[in-house]
């Protein structure tokens, strides 16, 4: 009998044994059944404005950015480089905002001009038109200044949507309204809504020009010499050929200036030497006296 029940015990583990490794026979079968098909079947390509988590993808907006350019010039021919201006403002369908030109005076009384030019120039061509710019003179000093109104632009337009939601909802109150006050009250609501409305429109066409139309501040003035524009890498033959042009230009400048001054004070050296020549006269005059007496 204790025999017969070893032997059931023995059997019984081995039938378990056996299902145990066919279970485990079937799950890895399966893994790789599984893992083959993954593999193998093609990806469903992603939907058009639709992120692979599902949601919507939110499309980009340009930025706005305002681009001021300032720029000073030196020149030794006013007029040619005013006119070569306006030609490249006609070319680059640019506009003049506003323009001033002043007289200065220096120390040996000549007058220098000076130009004062606010150009819109549109965004695409201001690489290339400050470029040309270089032509109207010699350019000493250049800043650029970027400013990104974006967010701004963004704040305004959902004012905007509110406002004009706002107004829609005036407007069918004035419809379904019964009463005179009432009609009254909701006209006056609607005539503050529609000002807000226009001068919100109003900031977003402003913002709009600045942003398509880059700005230039530039500043022209009139000299005797250009202003060296030596640098590190300017070779030693180039600096000795402008020495020697500086140093005749300051003694042919020198030169004239001494002959103006001179011919400015010759009035000054005339009535100098009349009262001279009288005091001599008269010192001549009481000496001679005087030796008569002795």
């Amino acid at each position: 009998m204790k025999k017969f029940r070893k032997n059931l015990l023995l059997a019984l583990s081995l039938m378990v044994i056996i299902l145990y490794a066919l279970g485990c026979s079937a799950n890895t079968k399966g893994e790789m059944a599984y893992d083959s098909g993954s593999s193998s079947a093609p990806a469903a390509p992603p939907v058009e404005g639709v992120r692979e988590d599902g949601g919507l993808e939110a499309e980009l907006e340009a930025e706005k950015i305002i681009t001021t350019i300032n720029l000073e010039f030196e020149t030794t021919e006013f007029n040619e480089s005013i006119e070569q201006l306006m030609d490249l403002i006609e070319e680059y369908q640019a506009y003049v905002e506003s323009s001033n030109i002043s007289y200065n005076r220096h120390y040996n009384n000549r007058s220098y001009r000076h130009g004062y030019y606010t150009i819109r120039v549109p965004q695409d061509d201001i690489t290339s038109f400050k470029k040309d710019l270089q032509q109207i003179g010699n350019i000493i000093s250049e800043s650029t200044s970027k400013d990104d109104v974006t967010k701004s632009y963004k704040d305004i337009e959902a004012r905007l949507r509110v406002v004009t939601v706002k107004e829609e909802r005036l407007l069918s109150l004035m419809e379904k309204a019964e009463k005179i006050e009432d009609l009254i009250a909701l006209e006056n609501q609607l005539t503050e809504v529609i000002y807000e409305k226009e001068r919100l429109n109003s900031q977003l066409m402003d913002i709009d020009d600045r942003v398509d139309y880059s700005t230039f501040i530039l500043h022209i003035q009139e000299v005797d010499k250009l202003t060296s524009t030596e640098t590190v890498e300017t070779s030693f033959g180039t600096r000795i050929k402008n020495a020697i042009e500086h140093s005749l230009y300051n003694f042919v400048d020198g030169l004239q200036n001494m002959v103006i001054g001179l011919i400015y004070l010759a009035p000054f050296l005339v009535l100098i030497g009349i009262i001279l020549f009288i005091s001599y006269r008269i010192f001549k005059k009481i000496r001679g006296k005087g030796n008569r007496l002795d």
